[in-house]
């Protein structure tokens, strides 16, 4: 999906609210004017140009003339063909990007899975992915995941973190299965699917069982989901605390034998204030085995002062010091791919604004992401949107379940 940027009018679009119409809009709006600059013909080309095709001329005539000699390559200028090297040059935009940046969210071309001293089934479940040459965080998180060292992970999204933890808990699930092998908590509905996809298509040759525990669904089947014993249990902290309060020791037995618990998005999930999930991460802690006993995985887009301050608990002296992992950077704080831009429109006719723009050529065959501050925004944009004749859905915390995951599958 190729992003547009940011349209800002007094008051900006924040919130959550996805559009998916034949333009694409990501955080905001933005719309790119460059054009292919043309050169003018001069006098000057005409005698160029009787020039060139003089030489080609020639070098038709020798290659006719090879031709008829010999039609195999000598083998030295073959070699030295083969041995030459292209070097893609560096554009003015990758120039002004720091490094940092570049190695954070690129795969790292000389290195492969194998090296990381991933088993060959994983590499070829990958292969299958199109995932065939690990990204920094990947590169980075990987090995000392698999020594058994606790991890804290920061790197920016679209960057691999879930391939990154993955990767390691199927690799040591897969030689001694057992029930539930690992507990991944992740914020929001929709980000605990992504995760299940990721599992299941990763482990599907080894028959993993994952299972989804997240509001919007009936709590009965879930507590005969997590009774099942799956190895791989992904949820969001509320529905879990809800699970393991009132759907009883049978259900959550398994929960005391994980090996692996995953902090997905750690920061939002340690954040402080009102709406904080804390309460739930920490009851979803207590059914889980003692740190001394599991191996505890964060991994963030940012790297907070809660998350960071872990690093200073205490620790059982049976455990090595906690593995940390730090690709961002304050230089940049968007991705080199993206551009942002920010557009001043009286905030009467922002929606004016924002249909014009959806409806320029540029735009018109893209998807777009449209974020609002609140669900009333967003049936408010969604309904307007298609009265302009937009295809439009939306995709707010006051949908049930079911449309939600509908919505979010146009």
């Amino acid at each position: 999906m190729v992003p547009l940027q940011n349209v800002k009018s007094g008051e900006s679009f924040t919130g959550s609210i996805s559009g998916s119409s034949d333009h694409s809009v990501v955080g905001d709006l933005t719309l790119d004017h460059d054009r292919p600059t043309k050169r003018r013909r001069t006098s000057s080309d005409s005698v160029r140009s009787n020039d060139f095709e003089t030489e080609v001329k020639k070098v038709k005539h020798l290659k006719t003339a090879e031709a008829t000699i010999s039609r195999i390559k000598p083998k030295q200028a073959a070699e030295t063909l083969s041995a030459k090297v292209v070097k893609a040059p560096v554009t003015e935009e990758d120039a002004s990007v720091p490094e940092s940046i570049l190695a954070s969210t690129a795969a790292d071309e000389t290195a492969i899975f194998s090296t990381l001293s991933v088993d060959p089934w994983l590499v070829a479940s990958l292969s299958t992915m199109a995932i065939k040459t690990p990204t920094m965080v990947q590169k980075s998180s990987i090995p000392p995941i698999l020594a058994g060292r606790d991890c804290i992970a920061g790197s920016r999204t679209g960057s691999g973190k879930t391939v990154a933890f993955a990767v390691p808990i199927l690799q040591t699930w897969a030689r001694d299965p057992s029930g539930i092998y690992a507990v991944v908590l992740t914020p929001t509905r929709e980000l605990a699917l992504q995760l299940l996809e990721q599992f299941q298509a990763i482990g599907s040759s080894q028959g993993i069982k994952c299972v989804l525990i997240t509001g919007g669904a009936d709590m009965r089947a879930q507590a005969l989901d997590l009774a099942r014993r799956p190895h791989i249990v992904i949820a969001t902290p509320g529905r879990l605390a809800d699970h393991i309060e009132t759907s009883g020791a049978d259900t959550i037995l398994g929960l005391k034998r994980a090996k692996y618990v995953v902090l997905d998005e750690a920061d939002r999930l340690l954040a402080a204030g009102k709406g904080s999930m804390l309460p739930a991460v920490q009851t979803c802690l207590s059914a889980l085995p003692p740190p001394s006993a599991r191996q505890t995985l964060l991994f963030t887009a940012t790297l907070t002062s809660e998350v960071s301050a872990l690093q200073d608990l205490p620790r059982p002296a049976s455990k090595p010091p906690i593995f940390t992992v730090n690709l961002n950077t304050s230089a940049l704080t968007l991705p080199p791919t993206l551009k942002q831009t920010y557009q001043l429109v009286n905030t009467l006719h922002r929606e004016k604004y924002l249909h014009i723009l959806l409806l320029t050529p540029l735009n018109l065959p893209k998807q777009t992401i449209i974020f609002a501050n609140r669900t009333s925004t967003a049936n408010l944009l969604e309904r307007l949107l298609r009265l302009l004749g937009h295809r439009v859905t939306a995709l707010h915390s006051g949908l049930p379940q079911p449309e939600r995951t509908a919505n979010l599958s146009r």
